[in-house]
C-alpha cells in the first residue's frame, strides 16, 4: 500500500531517470558527461551552459495548471538533488530559473546569453512520462483514489507518479528513530492514567481524520504556569509523528515565534498532521488571534504572482497543539482595544494544563519518585522514539478505506454517539459548546482506532475516558454552556460600569422627598459624592429596582453603551442584558428609553438596574 524513497540515492519520492526527447533542438544543444553544450554560430568550439542533469519527467499540478519539468543532478558534493522547474521560469533570460538550479549546486554559465539558452533548451523538451506535484502533506485524491503523502513516503496506490514540492523548503522533520515497539512501550504506556497526556497523543493521531470525517482544523491551547509538563506533553505528542537524530521528537516542536507569512507554509508542510507549537507568550500579540483563525481556516492569505494576476492562496488542514502561561484571550487583550472573539476560542480550545492531582499536568507517575524524575524519563523515551506511530497508523487508515467504503462514516457515527452521551444533561448546550465537543469527541475517536489499530497499545476505554474528563474540565471553567457572546455582554458591560462609576455617571438628583416619609429610611437618599462626572457617559440615580433595598440604576448614553459593547454584535448583546434581566426596554419593542435627567434636556439612554454588577460571569 506504500512506496517509500532510498533516502540515499533519491531527494524525493521518483522513479529511474527517463531520456527526455530532444528533438527538434536542430543539433544547437547536446547533454554530454561535462553538462549542456550549446553551438553559437561564431564559435568552433561548444559553449557549455550548464552542469548535467536528467529531466525524470513533465510534471503539474491537482488543477492541471504549473507545468513544469522534474530535473535530478549531481550538486557539488556529489550529492543527488531533484527539483521542479515550472515553464513559466523559462521565459526572458531566466535569471530566477538560474538563481534556483545554482542555490541547489548546479553549475550554471554566468557570462550573457548563457542563461537564455537554457531556457531555450528547456521549453523544448518534452517527456513521455508524467507526475503529479503537491505541495502539502496529506491527503489527496489522485484519479478518484485516496493516498497520503509524507515528503518521503506515499500511503495507498495513486495512479500516477507523485511529487511532493513543499512551498516552504526546509529539511523534513517527519523521520523515525527506534521501533514501534518501543516507542509504545516508553512512551505511550507511561501516558495512560494521565489525562492531558492521553489527549495530547489522541489529538496528533486525530490529524488524518480531519478529512475522513469532514472536520475543520484547529487548535487546543495547553495553559498553566511554567514548569508543570506543558512542553512534555508537546513532545510526547510529536513523537507520533516525527523528530531527528540527536533531538528526537524535540525538534519536531517549533515555537510560536514566527511570522504570519511563514506559518502559511509551516501549515501547509503540516496538512493532515500534528502542528506543534510551543510557548504562545513568544506570538506577536496582534497577530496570535488572526493565526488562530488562519491555521483553523486552512487557508493562508491570497497574493499576487509575478505576472500579477491572483495567485490561489495556500491550502491546508492541520491540528495544532499548542502550549503557554497565558490563554489566548490573554495574550490578544494585550493589545489595546482587543478582545478575544467566541469564535477564536472555539478554534483554539484552551484548557488548563493543570490536572489538578498535586503534580502539574500528570496523574500518575508510573514508576517516577517526582514528576521531575517522570518528565526526565519521557524526554529521554521521546528522544530514542519517534516517527514510528504515524506511519503504522495510516497503513492502517489507507487499509480500511481500501476495504470499507462505509469507514468514514462509521467513525462519525461514532463522533455524533460521543457528543450525545457527554451533553446528555446539558439539552440547552449552544453551538459552540457542541462545536468543541466534537472536537474532543474526534481526538477519542483516534485514540479508540489506533488502540484498535494496536499501535497504542492502550485499553479499549482510555482514550475516551481521558477526552471525556478534559472536555468535562473544560466547561466547567467556561461556567456555562451558552453562546460565549452572551457572557461577554454582561460581563463588558459590568467592567465598563464598574470601572468608571461616579467619574463617568452624574448623579441623577431627584428633588428631595418630604421630610416624614424620609424620616427612619437610611437608604432614601444616595450616598454622599465626593467626585463629580468628567466626560459623562450617563448618569446614576438611586432607585429601588425590584430589591428589597434601594441601589443605582444607570442612564447609559449610546455612545457608552457601544463603547462598552465593542467587538459584540450590538443588537444581539443589547437582546442579552433585556433577557437576563439587567436593561429594562422602552415603549413599543425600543431598546433605550428617552428620560429626562433635572437639570437636562430629553435623553436618549439604556437603563441598565444596579443588579448587573452582582451578576455572575462564566470563569468567575
Amino acid at each position: 500500500m506504500t512506496r517509500k524513497r532510498d533516502a540515499g540515492r533519491k531527494a524525493i519520492m521518483g522513479a529511474p531517470a527517463a531520456a527526455a526527447n530532444d528533438a527538434g533542438q536542430d543539433g544547437k544543444f547536446s547533454m554530454q558527461a561535462e553538462g549542456l553544450m550549446m553551438k553559437r554560430a561564431d564559435d568552433r568550439q561548444p559553449w557549455r551552459i550548464c552542469g548535467r542533469f536528467d529531466v525524470l519527467s513533465e510534471t503539474r499540478d491537482d488543477e492541471a495548471q504549473a507545468w513544469g519539468l522534474w530535473l535530478r543532478f549531481l550538486d557539488r558534493d556529489g550529492a543527488t538533488q531533484q527539483i521542479i522547474v515550472t515553464r513559466d521560469l523559462f521565459a526572458g533570460e531566466g535569471a530566477e530559473l538560474r538563481n534556483l538550479l545554482a542555490k541547489r549546486g548546479l553549475y550554471v554559465n554566468p557570462s550573457r546569453g548563457a542563461g537564455a539558452g537554457l531556457c531555450e533548451y528547456l521549453a523544448k523538451l518534452a517527456s513521455p512520462k508524467r507526475a503529479r506535484v503537491v505541495s502539502r502533506t496529506g491527503w489527496h485524491r489522485i484519479d478518484g483514489a485516496p493516498v497520503f503523502v509524507l515528503p518521503d513516503e506515499i500511503f495507498g496506490q495513486p495512479a500516477v507518479e507523485l511529487v511532493y514540492q513543499p512551498s516552504l523548503r526546509e529539511p523534513s522533520l517527519f523521520n523515525s528513530g527506534g521501533s514501534l515497539d518501543e516507542w509504545r512501550e516508553a512512551v505511550a504506556a507511561r501516558c495512560v492514567g494521565n489525562t492531558r497526556l492521553l489527549l495530547a497523543m489522541c489529538v496528533a493521531l486525530a490529524a488524518p481524520l480531519l478529512e475522513l470525517l469532514a472536520e475543520e482544523g484547529g487548535g487546543l491551547h495547553l495553559r498553566g504556569t511554567a514548569r508543570i509538563g506543558k512542553t512534555t506533553a508537546l513532545r510526547v505528542a510529536a513523537s507520533v509523528w516525527g523528530g531527528e537524530t540527536g533531538s528526537g521528537a524535540g525538534a519536531y516542536v517549533r515555537q510560536w515565534r514566527i511570522t504570519a507569512n511563514a506559518v502559511e507554509g509551516i501549515a501547509a508542510a503540516h496538512s493532515d498532521t500534528l502542528l506543534a507549537l510551543d510557548e504562545l507568550s513568544q506570538a506577536e500579540a496582534r497577530d496570535v488571534g488572526a493565526t488562530a483563525y488562519m491555521l483553523a481556516n486552512g487557508a493562508g492569505k491570497s497574493r499576487m504572482d509575478r505576472s500579477a494576476s491572483l495567485r490561489a492562496p495556500l491550502r491546508f488542514r492541520t491540528l495544532f497543539l499548542s502550549t503557554g502561561e497565558v490563554s489566548l484571550a490573554a495574550r490578544i487583550a494585550e493589545m489595546p482595544g482587543s478582545g478575544i472573539r467566541a469564535g477564536q476560542e472555539v478554534r483554539m480550545i484552551d484548557l488548563a494544563a493543570d490536572a489538578g492531582a498535586g503534580f502539574g499536568l500528570f496523574e500518575q507517575l508510573h514508576d517516577a519518585a517526582t514528576p521531575a524524575a517522570f518528565v526526565e524519563s519521557l524526554r529521554a523515551a521521546t528522544a530514542r522514539c519517534y516517527g514510528t506511530a504515524a506511519r503504522a497508523f495510516l497503513h492502517y487508515l489507507v487499509g480500511r478505506l481500501d476495504r470499507e467504503p462505509e469507514f468514514p462514516a462509521d467513525l462519525r457515527g461514532r463522533q455524533d454517539v460521543l457528543v450525545r452521551d457527554w451533553l446528555e444533561t446539558h439539552t440547552d448546550a449552544g453551538g459552540q459548546v457542541r462545536s468543541v465537543a466534537r472536537r474532543f469527541a474526534l481526538a477519542a475517536v483516534a485514540g479508540e482506532l489506533a488502540s484498535m489499530a494496536g499501535v497504542t497499545g492502550w485499553e479499549g476505554n482510555d482514550a475516551t475516558d481521558a477526552a471525556a474528563a478534559c472536555f468535562r474540565g473544560w466547561l466547567a471553567d467556561r461556567g456555562t454552556v451558552g453562546a460565549r457572546e452572551d457572557a461577554q455582554a454582561v460581563a463588558q458591560l459590568r467592567a465598563f460600569i464598574s470601572a468608571h462609576g461616579p467619574s463617568r455617571f452624574e448623579e441623577w438628583r431627584d428633588p428631595p422627598p418630604a421630610v416624614d416619609a424620609t424620616q427612619g429610611d437610611p437608604d432614601a437618599t444616595p450616598p454622599i459624592e465626593r467626585f463629580r462626572a468628567v466626560n459623562r457617559a450617563g448618569w446614576r440615580r438611586w432607585l429601588r429596582d425590584g430589591a428589597e433595598r434601594p441601589a443605582w440604576v444607570y442612564y447609559v448614553l449610546p455612545d457608552a453603551m457601544h463603547q462598552a459593547l465593542a467587538g459584540l454584535d450590538f443588537k444581539a448583546a443589547l437582546q442579552v442584558l433585556i433577557d437576563r434581566g439587567f436593561l429594562i426596554p422602552g415603549r413599543g419593542g425600543k431598546r433605550a428609553q428617552t428620560p429626562r435627567p433635572p437639570g437636562h434636556p430629553q435623553a436618549r439612554a439604556y437603563v441598565v438596574l444596579g443588579s448587573l454588577l452582582g451578576a455572575e460571569e462564566a470563569g468567575d
